[in-house]
């Protein structure tokens, strides 16, 4: 019986046709590549752009205020090449943008120097609750513990790092410790917030939780009451041993030009716009009659609004050299909202109403000025810029792995 002829093409042709899909799949799979490799490139043009809000940006007109160590301590610092206009006049707005763009904020799972989010979820998952709710208790029954908790970070982190030696109150050494340096002393505020939340923390999950970690949660905690979104804190800070008032030296004073506070901030890695996003911190509490009677007294500072500087002799009359400052009246920053992290703090300043000589010289500097006008213009960006600024304040020099200990008090070394 003869077999029905199938109507198939010609054996080269059939050839021709599996080669032609053979190329075709070769040229996808190539697209494929190409595709993978472009959404590659703009992955790490994204990160790039996210990690160099960390590191130093230079200050206005091509003044560097960049830090000096390489960016050790801050993801993607001081590596990346930038234009000497980077944060010129023209291009102040946009960069500082840049670097307050709430899309930078460091996502679940980022590390820098041994730190992560989620860094106890499992050896210790309610921490983060803990903390927050210790110190909303605290803070309804005292909201100025808001002001006091982020003083006592900021201190601590640019002493020594994020290790809570602040909080010593003597180390094996016997020497004189940094909270009793006169840069801090009567004036520290809120360390028996930090001591109830170690004590809650440690009936959880004993020896788990540092203090340094706690006081950075905490500081996250007191600015979102007082005003801020919430953001993420990275943890795994581990506990400082060594504790010296003759290190708080490096604290910028209340009498500091721009130029010198900038030196210091530059020395931590920190640039100059940062340096007057972190002075927002002053929209919160206030200070003694001592660190602003130089401007009072002998000579009224001209420059001073001279409301307010009829009303602070009123309130902080003369007194004779050697006079008890620890019985010194205290006045408010920002009278406007004292107890709101907000703008009014810049505006304010550019008003000629800052209350101390270096919060008055970031407008008489006109490097910081415009800064300062910029801030003052969008709250929601400085909202946002003075998280980041917190974010990357909390990374710097910190103890991680096995140095340093987990302090089974905050007030002593581990014996």
């Amino acid at each position: 019986m003869q077999k029905e002829k199938r109507n198939c093409p010609p054996q080269n042709l059939r050839k021709r046709a599996i080669g032609s899909g053979i190329t075709a799949a070769s040229a996808n799979m190539r697209n494929h590549k190409v595709l993978v490799a472009l959404l590659l490139v703009v992955a790490t043009v994204q990160y790039v752009s996210a990690t160099r809000n960390f590191q130093n940006i230079p200050g206005v007109d091509g003044y560097n205020f960049g830090g000096q160590d390489g960016g050790r301590n801050f993801p993607g610092g001081g590596h990346l090449p930038r234009p000497r206009n980077f944060f010129g006049r023209q291009n102040m707005l946009h960069h500082l943008n840049q670097f307050s763009d709430a899309n930078n904020v460091p996502q679940q799972g980022n590390t820098a120097g041994g730190l992560r989010e989620g860094f106890y979820s499992t050896t210790c998952p309610n921490v983060e609750t803990i903390v927050r709710d210790t110190v909303r208790k605290h803070y309804n029954n005292d909201p100025t513990i808001a002001a006091g908790i982020l003083r006592l970070f900021f201190h601590d982190c640019f002493v020594r790092g994020c290790d809570a030696s602040l909080l010593l109150d003597k180390t094996p050494s016997g020497e004189l410790p940094e909270k009793l340096a006169f840069a801090n002393g009567f004036t520290l505020h809120g360390e028996v917030v930090i001591d109830a939340t170690k004590s809650a923390v440690e009936a959880a999950c004993p020896g788990i939780v540092s203090c340094a970690d706690i006081l950075s949660f905490a500081t996250r905690d007191v600015a979102v009451l007082a005003g801020l979104q919430n953001f993420p804190m990275v943890a795994g800070r581990r506990d400082g041993t060594v504790s010296l008032a003759s290190d708080v030296s490096v604290l910028p004073d209340p009498i500091s030009s721009v130029a010198k506070m900038a030196e210091s901030f530059n020395k931590k890695g920190f640039s100059l716009a940062e340096l007057v996003i972190l002075s927002g911190a002053h929209s919160i509490g206030g200070a003694h009659c001592f660190a602003f009677t130089n401007r009072l007294y002998n000579t009224t500072d001209p420059t001073l609004d001279a409301n307010l500087a009829n009303e602070l002799k009123n309130t902080c009359p003369m007194k004779p050299p050697g006079s008890d400052v620890t019985k010194d009246a205290k006045v408010d920053f920002d009278p406007a909202s004292p107890l709101m992290l907000d703008v009014s703090y810049y505006t304010q300043v550019l008003k000629g109403r800052g209350l101390l000589t270096s919060d008055h010289a970031l407008m008489m500097d006109p490097r910081s000025r415009t800064i300062v006008s910029r801030l003052a213009a969008d709250p929601e960006k400085w909202k946002r810029s003075f998280s980041l600024a917190l974010i990357k304040l909390s990374k710097l020099d910190v103890l991680v792995g096995t140095q340093g200990q987990i302090r089974q008090q905050c007030r002593e070394v581990n014996i």
